[in-house]
């Protein structure tokens, strides 16, 4: 639990350094989603290729396994993602997309390339799990590039993604510990509760009406709209809570299917990157999506 603890307090300090850093310059909050890209991608291909060997000892097969050429695909397009973004909004403000777009559909070519150039060791599972690996995390992670880029509100979008998330998984964990019951879904994850997953929604959308409240307070730049902000902001924690407990179930899929207990080993008792953000991950497209369509 000390390990844990630990862990978590160094794991804010990161985010909260982060955030003090993108008011020098915004590119730099990029080293934060690169560093989770790089890392949440290795993660994912370690998960998809490995093989866990059975009582007598013999190794099963990999959930996803890929050819040597995938796995540098893969790696190819982690490795670029980021810096594409930020090389075409250097040129071209307001176009990084493009880039991301740009280097997207050329991965997906590249894939469908090996299947004949490596047509002997790249095959159509390998070729999925590579498109799953540059997708989950690195493709979701864009859209946390995109938040930070927000015309307007870019900052309140941020605090939303890594508040709701946290709060929505730790309140779900305490709630679902204290009253127990019901499972939620226990072919999947069987420590999930019912009374958890309420818990996190409550605890969650409270916090996201709470945020804008010390937001507007602190920057007196309330959200203007046809749509009341605190409904707004009241609606936006609870499917963000909601999505959040959802990608939490998207991981432990991944890891089930794999055979894995948890995604690495880098934060000492929480698992890997992708074992801290995975509700992160859901829960910044959603905030995103939301931000784009009806705030900006």
């Amino acid at each position: 639990m000390i390990k844990r603890l630990a862990t978590g307090i160094i794991y804010i300090g990161i985010i909260v350094g982060f955030f003090f850093l993108r008011n020098i310059h915004p590119w730099f909050f990029g080293i934060l989603v690169y560093a989770f890209s790089l890392i949440g991608t290795y993660e994912m291909v370690r998960a998809l290729n490995f093989r866990k060997e059975d009582e007598s000892g013999t190794l099963q097969p990999a959930a996803m396994a890929m050819s040597f050429t995938q796995k540098v695909a893969v790696y190819a397009y982690t490795v670029l993602f980021v810096p594409s973004y930020y090389f075409v909004e250097h040129f071209l403000p307001g176009s990084g997309t493009r880039g991301l777009l740009i280097l997207s559909f050329v991965f997906a070519l590249a894939l469908l390339c090996l299947l004949v150039f490596d047509h002997e060791k790249s095959t159509l599972q390998g070729a999925g799990g590579a498109m799953l690996a540059g997708f989950y995390p690195t493709a979701i992670l864009s859209t946390m590039l995109l938040a930070n880029d927000l015309p307007s509100y870019s900052t309140l979008a941020l605090l939303l993604i890594f508040v709701i998330s946290p709060v929505a998984d730790t309140f779900a964990f305490v709630v679902g510990s204290l009253i127990k019951g019901k499972k939620l879904c226990p072919k999947v994850s069987p420590h999930k509760t019912i009374s958890g997953a309420v818990g996190g929604i409550v605890f969650g959308t409270g916090a996201s009406v709470l945020l804008y409240w010390l937001y507007t307070l602190v920057t007196k730049n309330p959200i203007a709209g046809p749509v009341n902000p605190w409904l707004l902001m009241a609606i936006v924690g609870l499917i963000a809570s909601i999505v959040t407990e959802f990608g939490d179930l998207v991981e432990s899929i991944i890891k089930r299917k794999a055979g894995i207990k948890d995604m690495g080993k880098i934060m000492p008792g929480h698992g890997g990157v992708l074992d801290r953000i995975d509700g992160t991950l859901f829960a910044s497209a959603f905030v995103y999506i939301v931000f784009a369509l009806f705030i900006v």
